[in-house]
């Protein structure tokens, strides 16, 4: 394992010797009911004794135990801190994500790191480990796989990638993350590679098994797949949770199936609920500002029919087992990690009056600096803006957005689409020129340079002057999203760090990313989260049609597609 939480020699003496009433505690909590995830329990009158950042003892009648501070929970239930099993970073560094995911009585967050890991390599999860040790709250991550649809950069990546298998030893990191089926089917040699490591180490990997049906998830499976996020309602859910794996309920930023899988429990399809995991997948960083976090799906669970205490610990216990740390946090149990929030009983919902990590309240998150050339990574040449004009009438080939995120392959005769590009941000000088349809803008243009799973910058717009704008713009920036109408810049956020996150406090971010947001609202984009659509031309993970630096991809076959129609 390479998360270590045991506690040594010395900590497991004075955790007996408080537990045994010989030495004083650190810290007692009084008066409260315990909310116990082994049983599903509320324990009236129950409490906790801590010392050195551990429970020594949880029962009834702790004001027997002397203690060098104490806490009243009177009128509260003690509950153990919430596990993040399954997200991302979305826009924010970890310096404002963490406190906010802590302060939502989130303790623990394991993160995917593909984002910052397509642009930086493995000096960048380097340094995000780094950053991390300098976090209020106790922060995992997965080594991605990072199987794009672009098969100069998968090569550049290194296969079978062994720098890459090397990351699994250091400390903080949990596993694999998100191990596409197509890849694990087709035997990609980096994932393989990534896969056995983490088998060899003792670690877990994360599937993303998104449409697989039995005759998928039996080899997904045997492949060694522990837990997967993709299934959309009960009967997927319930095919995950028969063939051993964890299935985590997402409600989050990208998707929110929750209320199609809680049929599960409603109607009682599910009696065993080892093996169910509640997951946000990344949350919004206005959500996050305004207190909603992994919190708010397990309220929603509460909302869909399940009782209290079985809600947290589909997003505590359960979460904290599924990654082989069940022993140490997850829970409210001696020898764990007192990692808790306090819940008002007059309040509904989980909104926690206290939170605290390690037996302490979370301290300030430390400042990370990061390298210089990790906060200059958009390497672009001037695009002439003849580049990105109209092909004119013809038989093209073009993306439509069918839903908020979802495409499908279309002809068109170039009447009612805009030109969307793809521009290598990592100085291969290429790019592609494609056709979208379905986003709704007119009379303006929008750079992004957060392309998922992708080294791209997306530019996507009805004039080439603005578009060539938005990019100049964007490169100033070294990252984010800027919006151009009649040759000024209407609205923008920056992302510098590796031109994915910001570095900015999160209230000024969501300022920011609600006016990129308004302003393609007003040159006439319609969905819910422009932004988002935008940065999602080109990810491998939502179906049919994506972009590439170097034209189409046709996700049904793989086939790799031009412009023009054939």
């Amino acid at each position: 394992m390479t998360v270590r939480y045991a506690p040594d020699v010395t900590a497991m003496r004075r955790l007996v010797a408080v537990a045994r009433r010989s030495q004083p505690a650190d810290l007692v909590i009084t008066s409260g009911a315990l909310l116990d995830v082994y049983t599903e329990e509320i324990l009236e009158g129950w409490g906790l004794v801590i010392a050195d950042g551990r429970i020594a003892y949880a029962g009834p009648d702790v004001e027997k135990f002397e203690s060098v501070a104490r806490i009243e929970g009177r009128g509260h239930v003690i509950a153990p801190g919430l596990v993040e099993g399954h997200t991302h970073l979305l826009r924010l560094g970890l310096k404002e994500t963490i406190p906010l995911q802590v302060a939502a009585g989130v303790t623990t967050t394991v993160l995917e790191s593909m984002e910052l890991a397509y642009i930086l390599g493995p000096a960048g999860l380097r340094e995000l480990l780094a950053d991390a040790a300098g976090m209020p709250g106790r922060v995992l991550l997965t080594v991605p796989t990072l199987t794009g649809l672009d098969p100069v950069f998968d090569r550049d990546l290194g296969i079978p990638g062994r720098e890459w298998v090397e990351l699994l030893d250091l400390p903080g990191v949990a596993g694999v993350g998100e191990a596409n089926w197509v890849e694990v089917i087709r035997g990609h040699p980096r994932v393989e590679a990534l896969v056995a490591g983490a088998h060899a180490r003792g670690l877990t990997v994360e599937g993303h098994g998104a449409g697989a049906k039995e005759p998928i998830l039996n080899p997904f499976g045997a492949y060694g797949i522990t837990a997967d996020h993709e299934g959309i309602d009960a009967a997927d859910t319930l095919n995950r949770v028969r063939l051993g794996y964890y299935a985590e309920v997402r409600h989050g930023a990208t998707r929110q199936d929750l209320p199609a899988i809680a049929a599960l429990w409603r109607e009682g399809e599910v009696t065993d609920f080892g093996r169910l995991a509640l997951v946000s997948d990344g949350v919004e960083p206005q959500d996050l500002v305004e207190g909603r976090s992994l919190n708010r799906v397990v309220e929603l669970a509460i909302e869909s029919g399940l009782p209290l205490a079985r809600a947290v610990r589909l997003a505590s216990r359960n979460v904290a087992e599924r990654f082989g740390l069940g022993r140490w946090i997850g829970g409210l149990a001696p020898g764990m990690f007192a990692d808790l929030m306090l819940l008002a009983r007059e309040e509904p919902g989980v909104k926690p009056r206290l939170v605290l990590v390690g037996g302490r309240t979370p301290q300030a998150a430390v400042r990370h600096r990061y390298p210089s050339e990790m906060l200059h990574t958009l390497k672009l040449d001037r695009v002439d803006p003849a580049w990105f004009a109209h092909p004119g009438r013809g038989r093209w080939r073009a993306m439509e957005l069918v839903a908020p995120l979802v495409t499908r392959e279309v002809e068109t005769d170039g009447s009612d689409v805009i030109v969307a590009t793809a521009i290598d941000r990592l100085g291969r000088q290429r790019g592609f020129r494609g056709l979208l349809k379905g986003l709704g803008l007119t009379g303006g243009a929008c750079a992004v340079s957060a392309a998922w799973d992708s080294p791209c910058l997306l530019v996507v717009g009805d004039s080439p002057a603005d578009m060539s704008i938005a990019v100049e713009r964007l490169r100033d920036l070294q990252g984010g999203a800027v919006v151009v109408a009649k040759g000024k810049v209407q609205a923008e956020w920056q992302a510098e760090l590796a031109g994915v996150l910001s570095l900015a406090p999160a209230a000024q971010v969501v300022s920011r990313v609600n006016a990129v947001n308004g302003a393609l609202r007003a040159l006439g984009c319609s969905w819910p989260n422009s932004l988002l659509s935008i940065e999602t031309l080109t990810t491998g993970v939502i179906p049919h049609l994506r972009l590439w630096a170097e034209g189409y991809v046709r996700l049904r076959d793989g086939a790799q597609l031009g412009l023009t129609w054939s």
